[in-house]
């Protein structure tokens, strides 16, 4: 939140820094004439040919410095915020897995934990008092969606809780 602050801050600076200068920039074109005129008349009509080449120059210089100092505070501010949530690392993403598992998940998950994140299939099946099949979909489903990985081990399946995920439990 504070980083955004800062950005409206430093936007709201550029963006009076450019309508000074358009204000300055139309005042030095035509002393007499409304500056809200003479801007008018640049953004319809263009700049007139019988101006010094470095005014329209140094406009224009002045316009895309603006734009490219905005781009780099959105970039520089808000970009690391955005690859922070994104990230699939830390607690806060664990803890909000978690609240969107079913209960019969959670189940699994929490036996896989208690066993230190490792543990056969057919004993998962027994501590969470799931049937087979049930527990077969179950780890199908949190498998697919990479939060456990499945290991084929003789008649049964080891599954390991992913290390990310496991690791932000007990952050």
């Amino acid at each position: 939140m504070e980083k955004l602050k800062i950005l409206l801050i430093v936007l709201l600076a550029a963006t009076s820094g450019l309508a000074v200068s358009m204000y300055i920039l139309a005042l030095i074109l035509a002393p007499t004439e409304s500056p809200l005129n003479v801007l008018a008349g640049i953004l319809t009509h263009g700049f007139s040919p019988d101006l010094p080449f470095f005014i329209p120059l140094s406009s224009l210089l002045f316009l895309s410095t603006v734009l490219a100092s905005m781009v780099g505070v959105i970039y520089f501010l808000v970009l690391p915020e955005m690859k922070n949530y994104a990230s699939g690392n830390g607690k806060d993403t664990t803890s909000v897995i978690l609240r969107t598992l079913k209960p019969d998940e959670r189940k699994v998950v929490s036996v896989l934990d208690a066993h230190g994140g490792t543990y056969l299939q057919k004993f998962i099946t027994k501590e969470a008092d799931l049937s087979r099949l049930k527990t077969h979909r179950i780890i199908a489903a949190l498998s697919e969606r990479g939060i456990v990985h499945v290991e084929k081990r003789d008649n049964t399946n080891q599954v390991s809780l992913v290390k990310w995920f496991h690791d932000g439990m007990h952050q």
